[in-house]
């Protein structure tokens, strides 16, 4: 499994129902994406607190060679086209479980491993920190990513809908959800 993200810096001004409109239009498709696990919708408004805009998705594809339909097709060109060329950051999913529901809020938090040869500890750390997150119930999803050229983990958590926004921690950024794509997986 891959995970990719992009966050894309929006003017302080920027009027957000373009996003909240687009997102409207666009994301019906994502809920039936072939090789797609999960697609969360995010943004940053300045007007609610968060200092800045931004539009900032997050996937979970199970299926690389769709991650790359993605990238060479319409999809990521119609994106580029609409704000310009947007850098997409990739990582190998160490832990993932998802669950069902609306979701509200995505926060992610990333740790620098440093110069690390051997990641079985690491990995292991990460299995009880996954297994801790989900014993919180409002939680819904929870996704842990290696990025293995900068040896960075990032632990991304969904929260679900009706749980208030969480103040960030030191590091952590908290998303708004507009939309949550989880397509059904194929059956045998």
């Amino acid at each position: 499994m891959l995970s990719a993200h992009y966050s894309i810096p929006l003017p302080a001004d920027y009027d957000m129902a373009r996003i909240r409109d687009r997102v409207a239009a666009k994301a019906a498709p994502w809920d039936t994406r072939a090789g797609l696990l999960l697609k969360a919708f995010c943004v940053t408004e300045a007007e609610s607190g968060d200092g800045h805009n931004s539009y900032a998705p997050f996937y979970v594809w199970a299926d690389t060679a769709e991650f790359s339909s993605f990238l060479t097709g319409g999809e990521y060109a119609g994106l580029c086209s609409a704000f310009g060329p947007v850098p997409v950051r990739t990582g190998t999913v160490i832990q993932l479980s998802t669950g069902s529901g609306p979701v509200a809020h995505l926060v992610a938090q990333s740790e620098e491993l440093g110069p690390v040869t051997d990641l079985r500890e690491a990995a292991e750390l990460e299995r009880e920190r996954h297994r801790a997150a989900l014993r919180d119930p409002a939680v819904h999803s929870h996704v842990t990513e290696l990025d293995p050229v900068t040896m960075t983990v990032t632990r991304r958590t969904l929260l679900r809908a009706g749980h208030d926004a969480p103040q960030p921690k030191s590091g952590a950024r908290v998303l708004r959800v507009l939309h949550l794509s989880s397509p059904p997986l194929p059956t045998n």
